[in-house]
């Protein structure tokens, strides 16, 4: 299980560069996995094929016309009528923050931030496979909830908040077994990045660190897919969120090569109208011993942050004209017998800011708080060039119904760091009682340490979640 979030600290989103390159090239001399020529979980199997195994197949399939029972492979990519499921979750959390270890009972009651989050969250999904050769898949999102920081004098206005969206909606069709294509409203598993991913130019949304194996929103787009043994090759044809002409269209061809048991991707991405900033890529995959390796490189022709000038008032400017490079690499640890994992991960941003003074994000937050922002979201996180991850989690403690989750964060650039240890109690399948801790520490404006060192506590609990 991953830590959950503190909310008290801002939320992390969307992200001697020579040296980290040299490690990522010869990286690929030793690390792939030849998984059907998966692109990050993608392969010649379509990347939700596993939600057919959300319900039970038929211990015996029924006999086509003629009395003839279909071929195996009929009777696993088709289906007669359509498949349903989803999930339901209720994780309510309360969670508490001191600027400061507090030095007595009284600052101890006080704490400086307070925030409960009472959200109930809901998937559903259908599945239509009406032959071989064609499947339609759609999913959606919706959550209700309360979210936000209600113990304090004056609580935000309408907290409670409905959220319905369309989070896929595509069909996969192919060409007799040769080409094989998918339509509509999909994830793209781009890179293979699990804290950080630069190569992932695609999804509507980054990873959060805080929770790596969250699903991801995708843009519309038409993948092609054409295997070629165990290799694989992809055209992606992306209507990315700000689409206004046909020349706002990008354009994503990818190979990837396995080569004995690894895997090397090469891939780029263009835009018509960002001609100054297409984008070259390699993922790298594989394993030595116990131990998954990956890795990503970004190559890069102008950067796509607004960045902001120091001090106030303050100036955006472009960097269009610059060649820009971002890469990382991390190893997994699994280990079944122990319900054990351990994942690392090392992150080099080259669009980030060189150096931050408090000037620069004092700028930084006035262009993002403007009306309208002058700046996104995204050109707000990230601003530094190194960043570090890891986690431990152990599950089933010695068969027991305890386990423990550990996450660290650190921006290596300014010193700032936050340590999540989690302890959690599931007694039985749909319920479970967590309680967390956080130690952030750095200097007051450091971007995971904005108001200097803090401490926090969190407790919350899984009620009644479960798929259908």
């Amino acid at each position: 299980m991953m830590n959950p979030p503190l909310h008290g600290l801002p939320g992390r989103a969307p992200r001697g560069a020579a040296a980290l390159a040299l490690a990522v090239l010869l990286l690929s001399g030793v690390v792939a996995f030849p998984l059907f020529g998966q692109e990050g979980g993608d392969s010649t199997i379509p990347d939700d094929f596993d939600s057919m195994f959300d319900e039970p197949i038929l211990e015996q399939a029924p006999e086509s016309d003629g009395g003839q029972k279909p071929s195996p492979e009929e009777t696993f990519l088709v289906s007669e009528g359509v498949e349903w499921g989803g999930r339901f979750a209720a994780s309510p959390s309360a969670e508490w923050t001191w600027f400061g270890f507090p030095d007595s009972w009284r600052a101890l009651v006080r704490p400086d931030t307070r925030f409960l989050d009472a959200e109930v969250q809901g998937d559903l999904f259908f599945d239509a496979r009406p032959d071989r050769d064609f499947r339609v898949f759609g999913k959606l999102k919706a959550s209700y909830g309360y979210d936000g920081e209600v113990l304090t004098a004056t609580p935000p206005q309408n907290p409670w908040q409905w959220d319905l969206r369309v989070f896929e909606l595509f069909s996969d069709f192919q060409f007799k077994d040769r080409v094989f294509f998918r339509m509509g409203k999909h994830t793209i598993r781009w890179g293979v990045g699990y804290f950080f991913s630069p190569a992932d130019v695609f999804n509507l949304v980054s990873i959060d660190p805080e929770d790596p194996e969250a699903e991801r929103e995708g843009p519309v787009s038409l993948k092609v897919q054409v295997p070629f043994g165990p290799h694989n090759a992809y055209l992606y044809v992306v209507a990315d969120s700000d689409l206004t002409s046909p020349e706002g269209l990008a354009w994503a061809p990818k190979i990837e090569v396995v080569i004995g048991e690894y895997e090397l991707g090469i891939g780029a991405y263009y835009r018509p109208d960002l001609a100054l900033r297409p984008k070259g890529l390699v993922t790298l995959t594989g394993s030595i011993w116990d131990v998954d390796l990956f890795g990503e490189a970004v190559l890069q022709w102008g950067s796509d942050r607004t960045y902001v000038s120091a001090g106030l008032p303050y100036d955006t400017y472009r960097r269009d004209e610059e060649l820009f490079f971002s890469g990382t690499v991390g190893a997994t640890y699994l280990n079944a017998d122990w319900n054990f994992a351990l994942y690392a991960q090392y992150f080099y941003n080259g669009t980030g800011y060189e150096t931050l003074s408090d000037m620069d994000r004092a700028a930084v937050l006035a262009a993002l708080a403007a009306d309208p922002p002058a700046i996104t979201g995204a050109d707000a996180l990230y601003l530094r060039r190194h960043y570090l991850a890891a986690s431990a989690n152990w599950s089933e403690i010695l068969d027991s119904d305890f386990a423990l989750g550990l996450l660290y964060l650190a921006n290596l650039s300014d010193g700032s760091g936050q340590l999540s240890p989690t302890l959690s109690w599931q007694p039985w399948d749909y319920f479970q009682l967590s309680l967390g801790l956080l130690w952030a520490y750095g200097e007051q404006g450091d971007e995971l340490a904005p108001n200097g060192r803090a401490y926090g506590v969190s407790i919350g609990a899984t009620l009644g979640s479960g798929r259908f």
